[in-house]
């Protein structure tokens, strides 16, 4: 079960998101492996919104108002769904592992539908926010982008989202320590640029 105190930014969608770029970069790394195929997958996704199924579960709680006057008011939460792969461990014994699936299109979504008759809607949500939901969820080995489409499924274990983590705060420190560099050099400020890690290359 995930954090219950998580906050993730997401919206119920049933708007289309195009995700031509990545899924291309993805059939580029599939045919020729190598460290440029790999970081443009993962500079795409990192910008990249995906469609991420979910049930929505309406429950009553207690809340008080400023008066102190108790009322019964409607709470949705939301409940991702999982996969299950049966996989050998190293002793040969078998074991499931879980991973939440994610979407790069309605189109890829619709796979799902027809494989469960569990009503969900797809979220929309951004990478950064899947990754959070993911490292926060105990007993799930990561996520996987479109699993029941053959040619461009991919997953993203919980190893690789820390190693891609680890790769934007490097990334980020070293600009920073150039920035400092360049103000120390020249003795002015640099301009104060918020950047959204999403859109940092790696």
């Amino acid at each position: 079960m995930a954090n219950q105190n998580l906050q993730i930014s997401g919206k119920v969608s049933n708007e289309k998101i195009d995700n031509t770029a990545l899924v291309e970069a993805i059939g580029a790394m599939r045919n020729e492996f190598n460290a440029d195929t790999q970081n443009k997958v993962i500079n795409n996704a990192l910008r990249s919104t995906f469609l991420v199924p979910a049930i929505i579960e309406k429950n009553q709680e207690l809340v008080a108002d400023k008066e102190n006057h108790v009322q019964f008011q409607d709470k949705q939460t939301a409940k991702f769904l999982l996969i299950n792969k049966n996989v050998k461990d190293e002793d040969g014994n078998e074991k499931t592992i879980s991973y939440f699936p994610v979407f790069t299109s309605k189109e890829t979504l619709d796979e799902m539908r027809k494989t469960t008759d569990q009503n969900f809607m797809p979220f929309a949500m951004k990478f950064a926010d899947i990754a959070n939901l993911t490292e926060n969820t105990p007993n799930v080995e990561g996520f996987v982008l479109d699993p029941f489409t053959r040619a461009h499924n991919l997953p993203f274990t919980k190893g690789m989202l820390e190693s891609i983590k680890q790769t934007l705060i490097n990334f980020r420190n070293s600009r920073n320590a150039a920035v400092k560099a360049a103000e120390e050099a020249t003795g002015e400020s640099a301009p104060n640029i918020t950047v959204n890690s999403n859109k940092e290359e790696v």
